[in-house]
């Protein structure tokens, strides 16, 4: 996947940034927080796919693009749309935005989306210049996002990497030339049949030492990551980056339970970032430490 490069200064002139996913091992999205002062705002030519949820502020925002000129007021859970290859050449913030997520997609992936997802030629689902909306989906993406670059959680990778594969479906669906009704998603449940939900499982279980993607979950299965991510769920009940959390908390018991030597060699052993992480999870999942765990 080609390195993305966000907008940063070219765009944001009046912006400052405080929160990037950049290093993080992300995959499918580059993720920044914002705060804006009022003012105008450069010009750019988007070669990356962008999604704006303003988390703090109001104001009134002006701004031009693909043709059109949008006026509108914004809140909390504003979203803004501008889409790759358009260009915006007028922005202008009449008021402060006090905190916003910035949603990078790449456009490439954003084409397999529509073929392998939604079956359609990706030039009929070419997405809308749109912004000044409320949309609770991508509200929630955003906020979940923004949470995971503030504290991020043991299992944040593969969450956001899941999310930015939901998104992607979602706004291809919602505001494109498609049609919602026209282009209904399959029911995932079925999907995964036995055999590679085995195939999955066994995959996973061999892998708790270290991170794993959607990417490689959904290659397992012979699926998209998105069509994979749904069926998944319908097949076990939880999310992937729930049940791997749950397996790596398993596991742990067992290794507490058989005496290794220190918390740091269990927490490395089932894949956790920090002894720190492990120990949160473990006890937030079990109630007790997992010093005290294994005094019992």
């Amino acid at each position: 996947m080609s390195r993305l490069i966000g907008h940063s200064k070219a765009k944001y002139t009046t912006g400052t940034c405080f929160g990037s996913s950049r290093g993080r091992g992300w995959r499918g999205v580059l993720a920044e927080q914002w705060t804006h002062a009022e003012g105008e705002l450069g010009e750019v030519l988007p070669r990356e796919t962008e999604v704006i949820v303003m988390l703090e502020g109001r104001l009134r925002v002006r701004r031009r693009g693909d043709g059109q000129v949008q006026n509108h007021d914004a809140v909390p859970g504003t979203v803004w749309l501008c889409p790759a290859g358009i260009r915006e050449d007028m922005i202008h913030l009449y008021g402060e935005i006090g905190r916003s997520i910035h949603l990078y997609l790449p456009a490439a992936p954003l084409a397999k989306t529509a073929l392998e997802d939604l079956g359609v030629d990706p030039d009929r689902a070419r997405l809308r210049y749109e912004g000044g909306f409320r949309d609770p989906v991508i509200e929630t993406i955003g906020r979940t996002v923004a949470a995971e670059l503030n504290d991020p959680s043991p299992m944040a990778n593969l969450l956001v990497e899941t999310m930015s594969a939901a998104l992607g479906v979602y706004i291809l669906r919602n505001y494109s030339g498609l049609s919602p009704a026209a282009h209904p998603l399959a029911s995932a449940k079925g999907i995964l049949d036995g055999r590679r939900l085995a195939r999955v499982l066994a995959f996973i279980d061999a892998h708790l030492d270290r991170e794993v993607t959607l990417e490689e979950l959904a290659r397992e299965a012979c699926l998209s990551r998105f069509h994979f991510a749904r069926s998944f769920k319908a097949a076990t009940g939880a999310s992937p980056h729930r049940y791997i959390l749950q397996r790596r908390l398993e596991r742990a018991k067992t290794l507490l339970r058989t005496g290794m030597p220190s918390l740091a060699e269990v927490a490395l052993a089932c894949g956790f970032s920090s002894q720190a992480h492990f120990s949160s999870s473990f006890k937030q999942a079990n109630g007790v430490s997992p010093k005290h765990f294994r005094r019992l």
